[in-house]
């Protein structure tokens, strides 16, 4: 239940801490807490693949115009499938597309940072 509730606050594990969103680091085998400055993850520099915000703001604008998925595609230089995709994932019950909001919920689903396995000393490092 308690890690359920810190998922949906934001706050990630990592060994004995517990990592804030507000960059806030709780040590709890130190008995520390200090601060990690780091963007958020709504602001990082992302790959060209990902959307970015503008192209978000641009889906909206172009789909409130009345404009087919393949004419705002066609803008933005992207496939189809991705603004459709987009729209699947980010339109809110109402039907209202909010980019704001969408690039806050992509931030979050966004792969947490993990070591790979085969980085780290192992069995499974040994046997590959």
């Amino acid at each position: 239940m308690r890690t359920a509730q810190d998922w949906d606050k934001g706050i990630r594990k990592v060994n004995s801490r517990r990592l804030h969103p507000d960059g806030r680091v709780v040590d709890y085998a130190a008995g520390t807490i200090t601060h990690q400055p780091s963007l958020p993850a709504v602001e990082k520099v992302l790959h060209h693949r990902f959307l970015s915000l503008a192209e978000r703001e641009q889906i909206a604008d172009l789909r409130a115009a009345g404009h087919s998925i393949r004419h705002v595609a066609a803008a933005l230089d992207r496939p189809p499938c991705t603004v459709s995709r987009e729209l699947t994932r980010n339109t809110d019950p109402g039907g209202a597309y909010r980019p704001h909001g969408a690039h806050r919920a992509a931030a979050g689903r966004r792969a947490r940072p993990k070591t790979a396995k085969l980085a780290t000393d192992g069995p499974l490092r040994a046997a590959v």
